[in-house]
């Protein structure tokens, strides 16, 4: 009898810890929903951000090719959603916001704004994945160390999308075309490093075939290993060893005459 009743009271404690992590569970969900989803897409703080960026943010000439509405959270407000719009031009990547104002804040004080910039180069990766403990689309957005993270509500995710295929696929073009620079330059230097040959014809002398490509007689025996100055038609002559080609000497100025 005293077993069964000792089984019933841990039944009843387990049952009461089950509801009650229930409860917290829950509780902390809709805490985690009021407090970081709500605030979150605000149209008044969007319509700042656009005009703060098209009048006080952009330089001249600079412009805008895509721009999405996004939110992003800082633990100087509280992880509150800060709303503005993340801008991709030819130099940056812009995010211009409105920070989230305090209960305590006077409605009448004018909007902080805050202006965070990246460098539009092959430096920035922006990563899109879920953000914010999964709890939204986003890109992280980083440079040299330097890290911010963003999100969008489900009206604009097409926007930021948009942005990240671009600024990714421009990154991706200028890597690419980078590349076959430096394979361009490789083969140029290749072949400059290459020895160069001169077939003899008739009328050659080694004299002139040493004036026509820069050289010396006593260098083209060296290079060819030839004991004179004889040459045979149809012989192939090194005129350039391998190697970096050697700079021209500069020539001296000519001197002015005195009157």
């Amino acid at each position: 009898m005293k077993e069964s009743e000792g089984l019933y009271r841990s039944f009843r404690l387990v049952r009461r810890l089950a509801v009650g992590s229930l409860v917290l569970v829950l509780g902390i969900a809709v805490f985690g929903y009021l407090f970081f989803m709500r605030g979150v897409d605000v149209p008044e703080a969007r319509e700042l951000a656009d005009r703060e960026l098209a009048s006080g943010t952009l330089r001249f000439g600079e412009k805008v090719h895509r721009k999405a509405h996004v939110y992003m959270r800082r633990p100087a407000d509280y992880f509150r959603g800060t709303n503005g719009v993340l801008a991709a031009t030819d130099e940056r990547v812009i995010f211009v916001g409105v920070a989230p104002k305090d209960n305590l804040e006077s409605q009448d004080a004018p909007p902080a704004i805050i202006v965070e910039e990246f460098g539009n180069d092959t430096l920035l990766e922006m990563d899109p994945g879920r953000v914010y403990f999964l709890s939204a689309p986003g890109v992280t957005v980083t440079r040299e160390g330097r890290s911010m993270t963003f999100a969008a509500t489900g009206a604009y995710r097409r926007e930021l999308d948009s942005l990240e295929s671009y600024v990714n696929d421009s990154h991706n073009a200028q890597r690419e075309l980078a590349a076959r620079e430096a394979r361009l330059r490789a083969k140029v230097r290749e072949m400059s490093n290459a020895p160069l040959y001169y077939v003899i014809r008739r009328g050659d002398a080694i004299s002139t075939i040493a004036t026509t490509f820069g050289t010396t007689v006593e260098q083209l025996q060296a290079w060819n290993k030839l004991e004179g100055p004889r040459i045979r038609i149809g012989d192939r002559l090194v005129v350039k060893p391998p190697g970096p080609r050697p700079q021209p000497a500069a020539t001296p100025p000519a001197p002015t005459a005195r009157r």
